[in-house]
């Protein structure tokens, strides 16, 4: 090569795309990974949003007089089911006499299905009352 020739050689140009093919291929492999960092994030932020409505509807159920149903919150269906862990038993007045309420504590099962896929599953505690008496009775 003649000392006053400027430029790259052919080795260098294949040389420089090597390393730039390398580089590219280190940022769409870490690209790649946030990605899925970011998807996984998103997901668990959609069911964890799917259990406080979830919860938020189980607290409103009385497993005494619903014991088992399935509910549709948004994109989401509950489908819960109850069993009994204790009573039912007579509530109490503060004299301790018979109340008007027979009450029990149940534990709810729960799944959360999105798309026909189970997404989720919780359990809580719930107590569960039925009227059994009138007020004049007492």
């Amino acid at each position: 090569m003649r000392p006053d020739a400027r430029g790259f050689t052919l080795l260098e140009a294949i040389v420089a795309l090597a390393i730039l093919a390398a580089g590219t291929m280190a940022l769409f492999a870490a690209l790649n990974g946030a990605l899925r960092s970011i998807e996984r994030a998103e997901a668990a932020a959609r069911l964890d949003t799917a259990k406080q409505n979830a919860i938020a509807l189980l607290e409103t159920i009385n497993p005494m007089l619903r014991p088992e149903g399935e509910e549709q919150i948004g994109e989401v269906r509950v489908r819960w089911r109850s069993r009994v862990i204790a009573g039912p038993s007579e509530g109490l007045t503060e004299f301790y006499s018979p109340g008007l309420y027979e009450v029990g504590l149940y534990e709810l099962d729960a799944e959360l299905w999105r798309n026909a896929e189970l997404e989720g599953r919780l359990t809580l505690r719930r107590a569960g009352w039925r009227q059994v008496r009138q007020p004049e009775v007492l």
